[in-house]
């Protein structure tokens, strides 16, 4: 696990960072400022991917993760969601999946993947 080391605390890093960014995009939303969240989300979607893409070979030396897999299939079926409402300009649906499915999934990825990560990080 030594070797997966930098991965771990990078991406603890930018899920923090992705929690901050979505806390953000939702303000931009609020105040219909559509540019600065549609830039801002594909941020986000970027951020994930990469969180996804670099913690499945570090989860895979870790028991217990199918949890996490499902956390990430949820944020990943939300971040598509977003962007099918982005498209359509339903801004106003956009609200509602922040609050209520987004930022809570997020969330919940973000307590597996310290759960999972921080015996190893903090050692």
């Amino acid at each position: 696990m030594e070797n997966y080391l930098n991965v771990m605390k990078q991406n603890l890093n930018v899920i923090d960072t992705m929690m901050k960014g979505l806390a953000h995009v939702q303000k931009q939303l609020s105040t219909r400022n559509y540019p600065e969240a549609v830039q801002l989300m594909e941020d986000m979607i970027i951020g994930f991917t990469a969180v996804e893409r670099s913690s499945r070979p570090v989860l895979k030396n870790i028991d217990n993760t199918v949890d996490t897999e499902k956390y990430f299939n949820n944020v990943r079926s939300n971040l598509d969601l977003v962007v099918t409402h982005l498209e359509n300009h339903s801004y106003a649906r956009l609200q509602e999946i922040f609050q209520f499915t987004l930022i809570p999934n997020v969330k919940k990825l973000q307590r597996e993947l310290e759960q999972h990560f921080q015996p190893y990080v903090l050692s």
